[in-house]
């Protein structure tokens, strides 16, 4: 353990002088992040750069909700388009996928993957960022079908109209 060359006073003193390299409240120690926030109003574009606290991309709560719906979006593309070929490659390795697979549902474990990997990727791991792609993809398990139906000329392009017609006959919304 490292020995100090000051005492617990002189450190105490310190802090509450304010002229320390951490953000510090004269006379009550370590800044809040709100106390922090209000001296950056104050400051100048120097102690801007050396804060901790960043603003946040206002874009990034729209980013996060929409990475939620995309990635339930992409997941069911994915799994439609190509659990098949992955099925039959593994039938013919002599494999028996959909004994391993079971009951598991593949477009939305991949969704959950998805959005996982978006997550760290993007970095949309703040407490508030989390429960918006949360509820984008929440929104898009529950709303596809409404989403379908608004748009089957865009959902054409990738998928068969048998689809399209299951897909619209779940929308309860538009109806």
């Amino acid at each position: 353990m490292a020995v100090s060359t000051t005492t617990f006073a002189q450190r105490m003193d310190k802090i509450n002088s304010g002229k320390t390299t951490s953000w510090t409240v004269p006379g009550q120690g370590l800044a809040t992040v709100r106390d922090e926030r209000s001296f950056l109003r104050k400051s100048s574009v120097k102690a801007v750069k050396k804060s901790t606290q960043k603003k946040r991309n206002p874009l990034m709560y729209v980013a996060a909700l929409a990475v939620g719906a995309v990635s339930v979006i992409a997941a069911r593309w994915i799994d439609f388009t190509y659990l098949d070929t992955a099925m039959a490659f593994a039938a013919a390795k002599g494999v028996d996928a959909a004994a391993l697979i079971g009951n598991v549902p593949t477009s939305l474990t991949l969704a959950v993957i998805i959005s996982v990997v978006a997550m760290f990727v993007l970095g949309l791991r703040s407490k508030q960022t989390v429960p918006l792609q949360m509820a984008g993809f929440i929104g898009a398990v529950l709303f596809e079908g409404e989403l379908v139906a608004l748009a089957p000329e865009v959902y054409a392009r990738f998928y068969p109209q048998s689809w399209i017609a299951d897909m619209m006959a779940t929308a309860s919304l538009l109806t």
